[in-house]
Parts: structure tokens; C-alpha cells; sequence
């Protein structure tokens, strides 16, 4: 009779192992945040039973269940301008010999700590917000080159000649360059201060006008769409940069490079942060071309996936054009308007077309 039901029961294992093993993993389906919240994930948000044994797939389900809850935000979405000012913007770190202000990466890092906020999967829900903080008059926002926006537009060029420039906020790298002051304080009014312009009929000689001075006709950067457009009007293009911070903008980059036809063209990327499992991953790879065998776009999406809470992650790609490409507007200006919003842009111009310096 022991080995009859031995055989019985080895009949049966296979299938109850297998159920085992799929309750176990559906057992886990509460929800804890740091807030308090506790919630149970419904059947909708989990794995189905066939699939629930090919890996680990509860990403997308969780994901989706913190969205319909309103637990996260989405990567399109932004604070409320009020909110931000009032429970974000205060408790970041201040810059030690500038009170008042504070840097875009201490921003950010105040952001995924800020109590009574929703989770922040993605840096595009910062940029904008301050993007949107910009906007309604409230914030002021200073670049590394110098310029500085606000509701009315950009105030831009070297000191003693500041002028305003019709110009928005697009595109900025959430880090130590980028500043930001609250309207009305006496940062920001420094940084927004345009230079009278010298009158006409004074300083020349025997009353005669001082001529206006001429562009410079060395090389330039822009750093937003508008200003890579508008060069790109009259000078050649000798780099172009591309930063993502987020895997999903940067698969998009050789799509929107492939057209310009650029001499050379690398990528950099890097990733690092918290593994999931505990310990910490890092990764980077500089100046590689796209079609390299070791895929490090792959292999740093891959790792971005595998870590906990929000790692860090940029892709770079750099074009170069050997002696200077023109007529590059029109093509520029589509890919402005393709390009994902977290997207940052730094191009260099040659002196402009024709201009023998």
C-alpha cells in the first residue's frame, strides 16, 4: 500500500508544486508606502496564472496600479505650482553663498524626498514642474551661459549688456548649473537685469553716432531649440549633443539623429543607483559607437529596470561635422519638434557663412 500511494502522490506533486509556487508569488499583492498608504493590488494589476512562472513581470502591474491610485505620478504630469513652492522649494538645499537659491539637482533630490507627494518615477515630472513654475510668474531660472528666464521671456549676454530675448523655457539638465530663485527676490531681479543701451548721437566723435557693434563672428553654443534653429539660419554646424536621462528617450535618439548624416557619431551612457536585491550597480560607457557588440544602451536599460527607487541615468549622443554642415534649419526644427521634453541640446556654429572674421 506504501508504494501505491507513493506512486499516487507522485502523480499529483508536479501540479501541486506548480500551484505552490503561483500562490506564493500572488501572495504578495499588498502595497506600503512610506506615507502610510496600504492598499491590496486586484486581479486586473496582477501577473496572469501561464505567465506568472517566465520572471519576474509584477513591474508593469504595480506600475499601473500606483497610477489608477494616484499613488505615482505619470511621466507627462506635474506638481502644482503652489504645492511645489510650498512643500518642495523650501526644504531643498540652499546654495551656501547665494541665500535664496538653489540648484536644480538639489531640487530634484528634495522632490523624491517631499512628504505629501505622489511618487516620482521619472525627472521629466521636475523639469515640468519648474518649467510650469516659470511660466506662471513665479519662479526664475538661470542657466550655466548666463541666461535667465521668466514668465516674460530670457534675459541673455555677457555683463553690461544684458537684453531681453523672446525666449522660453524648453529644455535643462537637472544639476549644479542650472539655479533656481522665487520671483520678486533680490536674486532673481539681479539675474533678470538688462543693461541700459548707450544712446545714439553719444560717444562718437564730433557728434557722430557710435555705429553698433557687430556680432561676434567666432564660434557659438546654443543650448535650447530655438537658439540651435536660429544659428543653424546662418552658421555651419560643427557638434550637436543629445542628452536623455531616461532609457525611453534615449532609444529614441539615433531615430532622430539618422537624418542630419553626421561625420562621426558616439555615444555615452551611464547609470548607477540601488539594486532591488540590495547592494548597488553602476555602469557607464563613453564615446562608443551605436552599433558596438556589447549594446551598452541595453545593458544599461537593463540595469536601470533591475534597480530601486530612481537611479541615475543619461545617454548622450554627439554628431560631429568635420568642416561644418549648413543649411541644417529645416532639419534641426523637425527634430525640435520630434524630440522627447526631457531631451537637452547643446550645439556649436562656426562664425557664419561667408564672414571672413
Amino acid at each position: 500500500m506504501g508504494k501505491l500511494i507513493r506512486d499516487q502522490l507522485q502523480r499529483l506533486k508536479p501540479e501541486l508544486t506548480k500551484q505552490f509556487r503561483v500562490q506564493t508569488c500572488r501572495a504578495f499583492d499588498r502595497v506600503l508606502l512610506a506615507n502610510g498608504f496600504s492598499g491590496s493590488m486586484e486581479e486586473k494589476y496582477q501577473v496572469p496564472e501561464d505567465q506568472l512562472l517566465r520572471g519576474a513581470q509584477g513591474q508593469q502591474g504595480l506600475r499601473s496600479y500606483l497610477f489608477d491610485k494616484k499613488l505615482m505620478y505619470r511621466p507627462d504630469e506635474s506638481l502644482d505650482v503652489d504645492l511645489f513652492l510650498k512643500e518642495v522649494l523650501p526644504g531643498a538645499t540652499p546654495i551656501a553663498n547665494m541665500p535664496g537659491a538653489f540648484t536644480a539637482k538639489a531640487v530634484h533630490e528634495r522632490f523624491l524626498g517631499a512628504p505629501n507627494l505622489r511618487l516620482v518615477p521619472e525627472s521629466s515630472v521636475v523639469r515640468q514642474t519648474i518649467q510650469k513654475g516659470v511660466g506662471a510668474g513665479k519662479l526664475v531660472v538661470k542657466l550655466f551661459d548666463g541666461r535667465a528666464y521668466d514668465a516674460d521671456g530670457c534675459v541673455e549676454g555677457p555683463a553690461g549688456k544684458r537684453r531681453r530675448a523672446a525666449s522660453s523655457l524648453t529644455s535643462f539638465k537637472l544639476d549644479d548649473e542650472a539655479l533656481l530663485a522665487a520671483t520678486g527676490s533680490n536674486l532673481a531681479a539681479e539675474w533678470l537685469k538688462v543693461d541700459k543701451e548707450q544712446a545714439a548721437g553719444k560717444g562718437g566723435l564730433g557728434g557722430i553716432p557710435t555705429p553698433p557693434r557687430l556680432p561676434a563672428a567666432g564660434k557659438v553654443q546654443a543650448t535650447t531649440w530655438e537658439k540651435v534653429v536660429e544659428y543653424a539660419e546662418t552658421r555651419p554646424l560643427l557638434d550637436l549633443e543629445l542628452t536623455a536621462s531616461s532609457p525611453a528617450s534615449a532609444a529614441k535618439l539615433i531615430a532622430l539623429a539618422q537624418p542630419m548624416g553626421a561625420d562621426s557619431l558616439v555615444f555615452s551612457v551611464s547609470v548607477s543607483g540601488s539594486s532591488k536585491d540590495g547592494g548597488s550597480l553602476a555602469f557607464s560607457a563613453t564615446d562608443v559607437k551605436p552599433n558596438h557588440p556589447v549594446r551598452p544602451l541595453v545593458i544599461a536599460q537593463t540595469l536601470h529596470t533591475a534597480m530601486a527607487d530612481t537611479p541615475v541615468y543619461e545617454a548622450q549622443l554627439k554628431l560631429s561635422f568635420s568642416s561644418g554642415r549648413t543649411g541644417t534649419a529645416d532639419q534641426l526644427r523637425r527634430m525640435s519638434e520630434s524630440a522627447p521634453d526631457d531631451l537637452a541640446v547643446r550645439a556649436q556654429f562656426d562664425k557664419p557663412a561667408g564672414n571672413g572674421g
